[in-house]
């Protein structure tokens, strides 16, 4: 019943509150209950990841990784976006480019920036839309401007 009416709050409810029996998995109860919960309420479904990080994010979608990742970023909890982002920047979807900008950001905060540029550069060889081609650009000339790997224009076009 829950798995097809996750927007019926019975349902939500529900699930939140009862247990998993044990011939279920633990990976696919995780998965029911932070559907539920990112639905229900987005601050309880990060701190439900936080609470079982680094397990089961394997499991979890390329949108919810990218969600969790923004908000562990958002909270300067950057090694934990890190670990999200880069996951959800490996998966396909309209989330990538954002996640890969994010991720390079996050090297930025810890002082990497040799490695943020490689993100960039990464995120520029596939090719994004404009949006994120510009905004990329724009933290690849930054980042070189305060000392890393120089590159000229025709390199980054």
């Amino acid at each position: 019943m829950v798995e097809h009416d996750m927007k019926n709050m019975t349902s939500l409810r529900h699930l939140l509150t009862c247990n998993c029996d044990d011939a279920q998995p633990e990976e696919a109860c995780f998965q029911k209950r932070l559907a539920a919960t990112i639905i229900r309420d987005f601050q309880s479904a990060v701190r439900l990841v936080r609470d079982h990080f680094p397990r089961y994010l394997d499991r979890l979608s390329g949108d919810q990784l990218f969600r969790i990742g923004v908000a562990f970023y958002q909270e300067a909890d950057i090694e934990k976006a890190r670990s999200c982002l880069e996951l959800a920047a490996a998966r396909d979807g309209s989330w990538q480019h954002k996640a890969m900008l994010l991720v390079s950001r996050t090297y930025e905060a810890v002082g990497n920036d040799q490695r943020a540029i490689t993100v960039i550069q990464d995120l520029l060889d596939q090719q994004p839309e404009k949006i994120f081609r510009r905004q990329a650009l724009k933290r690849l000339m930054t980042l070189q401007s305060q000392g890393g790997n120089p590159l000229s224009m025709t390199d980054m076009l």
